[in-house]
């Protein structure tokens, strides 16, 4: 199995959905507790997302690298959780589905934070994509990023210590003035600097739009990038509640999903709130 291959092939390429809102439903909190003391619950999830039709999981590694705010405070052994992180997906996933390194922000903001230069930055990607890439990942994806720079230099990283697939996803929170991110960055511009860059598919996911603007948002993206597939993983509606439930249903879901599919992404998945049952529905309607 080669997933450079199978993103250049044009079939639809279906990925799991959240991990978060699912390690919550399990009573965890967070990847550091998740995986040094209930690894068993993560295997679980992957399982569940793998029995659901998913053709790819992603490890459950969004928040190990060494800027994020809590592991600035905690300082746990990222080394070590990112290992066990790949060890745990792929224990479940075997040879027959793919595997990717996930990879997320470091939640700080560039001129507003000291820890936040260039330098710094592309370390702390480089140390985890070295880890994720080596481990037995077949690819390694980026997401849920609100910063063009901040993007590009995990990009950078990541092309630095493989050749294997590097995924990156931007999450877009505004359609005033063109659609962009949290931080201002217009979609044209992300995507095709991202691939400019290198990134084997450039798209979307989280985000607070509804599934219909994020199809539009996928329609855009299709516009502006010349040859690499595009990838949208939706939140499974919006959160409702002090538990931070979503409120689509799987069949919604599923709907949000084809329209995705109708405007040009060929990778497809869930963010927060789709489980299990929503990857199941979507993997139902392309089977058929």
């Amino acid at each position: 199995m080669d997933l450079r291959e199978e993103l250049d092939s044009g079939r639809i390429l279906l990925l799991d959905g959240a991990m978060g809102t699912e390690l919550h439903k399990h009573g965890l909190q967070g990847q550091c507790d998740a995986h040094q003391k209930h690894p068993g619950k993560v295997i679980a999830i992957h399982d569940a997302y793998l029995k659901a039709g998913a053709q790819a999981i992603t490890t459950n590694t969004f928040l190990l690298n060494r800027l994020t705010p809590a592991a600035v405070r905690e300082k746990p052994d990222l080394d070590f959780l990112n290992r066990v992180g790949v060890e745990l997906a792929r224990e479940v996933a075997g040879n027959d589905h793919f595997v990717l390194g996930g990879m997320g922000p470091t939640g700080r903001v560039f001129d507003m934070d000291p820890l936040m230069n260039d330098e710094a930055v592309k370390a702390a990607y480089l140390a985890q994509a070295q880890i994720l890439a080596e481990e037995g990942t077949d690819g390694l994806i980026i997401e849920t990023m609100t910063s063009l720079r901040e993007a590009l230099l995990a990009l950078e990283a990541c092309k630095e210590v493989t050749d294997k697939p590097v995924i990156v996803s931007m999450s877009y929170y505004t359609m005033n003035k063109g659609i962009r991110t949290m931080n201002g960055d217009r979609l044209a511009q992300c995507a095709q600097q991202l691939e400019d860059g290198g990134a084997d598919s450039v798209g979307t996911n989280c985000s607070t739009f509804l599934m219909h603007q994020m199809a539009w948002v996928v329609m855009a993206m299709k516009t502006a990038v010349e040859k690499v597939p595009i990838i949208a993983q939706p939140n499974a509606g919006q959160p409702r509640g002090v538990e931070s439930t979503y409120d689509m249903t799987p069949e919604e879901f599923a709907d949000g999903v084809e329209l995705c599919i109708e405007a040009g992404a060929t990778v497809v998945g869930g963010c927060c709130g789709a489980g299990p049952e929503c990857i199941r529905e979507v993997a139902g309607r392309l089977e058929k």
